[in-house]
């Protein structure tokens, strides 16, 4: 059964270039128009399943919080129909539902009222909800007095802990510390495992993809895809980076780059490399001028490996041909876990190995020598790219993510994402010579 659904959902504003048009246009007796429409959402049309977990992303402006206030009745739609089959829980904007004026123990029971709860059943509940916001005496002060980050506590505290059948967050959690939003995530999957249905929004993709089973991407008020949530978000960062590399070009046309300090040697001989397998990555950006053919790692012995032991030196090679002529060019990979965590990324820009310019319809082979760190063992996804331009804006001309499968080896205790190597030092002393400034 459907928790929500959405059909042909469509929101306009007028907007007026003066103040005055809007008497203007009530007052016409000819009904002239001053106003000019500005769709907020054009024709959205989607459903979420009960249960299910779905992700909505977009770029600022694209009409998310527009649709969750909408279904939450917050806003009213243009156009369209609006169904919600279940009890409604949402986390909006920081402090949307608070009366800024009350304590938070009064808003507490005001917003349990809102949603059917009697005084009593809100009493019940109280110790969760402030066990979870864990704010102190704060709760019993006006929520105006309340940094942000207390808001956000005592917000989402109040939203998972009156059981909705519905739970709703729009980027709230982004204001938290990162203990806290730790202690979120935790508490979502939790009532996942509940059969609560969530409508997510936020601009951490890795948290979207992580939580979410399908996702909505929604574009200029327009739905642009529905479906699976890495696919889905894959296919999103493509688009924001073909729309950085529009800006950057514009950016870098009106700079000049130093030359590097690189240098290209010629190799008249035959060679041979392992063929990158594009059809594996999750998703291809870039411009068409370059073409990414290979990636490859190789050991000590020059021999090549996908299976790398930490603390050892292995060869990383990224291998393309070019299409036109390119300044400024720079080779690079990134490697990634299976939680979508970047675990480091290195180019020759870092190694102001820079390449000046490269000739059409070349091969160029840029390779890092280097040991790698003490990484958790397990399997990480590989990155090839290819950009034009500087560490802090460039060109983005080929990229192939998550395309490669490598295994890492750590014969150490694996306890984190990275293990550290310190000398260890230790001291007693008598209790009375130690002092605490």
């Amino acid at each position: 059964m459907e928790a929500i659904k959405l059909t042909d959902v469509t929101k306009i504003y007028r907007l007026y270039d003066k103040t005055i048009d809007r008497l203007k246009e009530v007052v016409s007796p000819a009904h002239k128009i001053y106003h000019r429409p500005f769709y907020a959402l054009d024709k959205v049309s989607f459903s979420v399943g009960k249960g299910e977990t779905v992700g909505i992303i977009g770029v600022n402006g694209s009409g998310k919080s527009t649709v969750l206030k909408i279904i939450t009745g917050v806003l009213q739609s243009t156009e369209g129909t609006v169904e919600v089959n279940g009890k409604v829980s949402a986390l909006l904007e920081l402090g949307a539902g608070f009366d800024m004026d009350y304590t938070g123990i009064e808003n507490i029971y005001m917003n349990g009222s809102v949603l059917g709860y009697t005084r009593d059943e809100i009493e019940r509940k109280i110790p969760a909800i402030l066990d979870f916001a864990d704010i102190g005496n704060f709760v019993y002060q006006p929520v105006k007095t309340y940094s942000s980050g207390m808001l956000v506590r005592l917000a989402f505290a109040l939203a998972i802990n009156v059981e909705p059948e519905i739970l709703i967050i729009d980027e709230a959690l982004a204001v938290g510390d990162a203990f806290f939003q730790a202690k979120c995530f935790h508490k979502l999957e939790d009532i996942q495992k509940n059969g609560t249905t969530i409508l997510f929004v936020s601009h951490d993709i890795i948290s979207v993809k992580k939580m979410c089973s399908r996702v909505i991407w929604l574009d200029g008020g327009i739905l642009r895809e529905v479906g699976e949530a890495n696919t889905v978000c894959e296919k999103y960062m493509s688009a924001q980076i073909e729309k950085n590399n529009i800006e950057n070009e514009k950016l870098l046309s009106k700079i000049s780059l130093e030359e590097d300090k690189g240098e290209v040697q010629y190799k008249n001989f035959q060679i041979g490399f392992p063929r990158l397998p594009i059809e594996n990555a999750e998703a291809v950006s870039g411009t068409g001028k370059v073409n990414i053919l290979s990636f490859y790692i190789k050991d000590e012995d020059g021999n090549e490996t996908k299976l790398v032991k930490t603390e050892k030196e292995y060869r990383f090679g990224v291998v393309a041909e070019f299409e036109e002529m390119l300044e400024h060019v720079l080779f690079g990979f990134e490697l990634e876990n299976l939680r979508g965590v970047r675990v480091f990324g290195i180019n020759n820009f870092m190694g102001k190995k820079v390449i000046s310019r490269v000739t059409p319809g070349e091969v160029y082979e840029v390779s890092f020598t280097l040991k790698l760190p003490k990484i958790c063992k397990g399997e990480y996804l590989v990155t090839p790219a290819v950009a034009t331009g500087m560490q802090s804006s460039h060109v983005v001309q080929h990229r192939i993510h998550n395309c490669e499968t490598i295994f890492v080896d750590n014969d150490g205790y694996n306890i984190a994402l990275i293990e550290l190597d310190a000398k260890v030092e230790i001291n007693e002393y008598k209790r009375e010579n130690v002092f605490i400034k």
